[in-house]
């Protein structure tokens, strides 16, 4: 997805971002931010955004969004931050487990 689309579909999406944003926080989540959000959005929900969607359909995809598929977008970016960094301490203890 284009930036510039992605930056005017996220204008038109926000009541529907801060809605899940504050249902996430309600739940005890007090570190999720709304890029994470977005980004989870984008890379796991519409990464093959090849054709155009409806404006509701992207709503209910925002609303649909479960706190274990954020959980697991955000563990799966801090592993690929930490291994990219060369910081292989959680690769190190998974092999010893396996």
């Amino acid at each position: 997805m284009e930036k510039e689309k992605q930056k005017e579909l996220r204008e038109q999406l926000m009541p529907a971002l801060q809605c899940k944003y504050d249902e996430f926080r309600l739940l005890g989540y007090k570190q999720v931010t709304m890029d994470q959000i977005w980004d989870c959005l984008v890379q796991k929900k519409w990464k093959n955004f090849e054709e155009e969607r409806k404006l509701f359909e992207l709503v209910n995809d925002i609303l649909s969004l479960q706190i274990g598929e954020y959980m697991s977008f955000i563990t799966m970016q801090s592993y690929k931050e930490q291994h990219c960094s060369g910081n292989d301490d959680l690769e190190a203890v998974l092999n010893e487990l396996l």
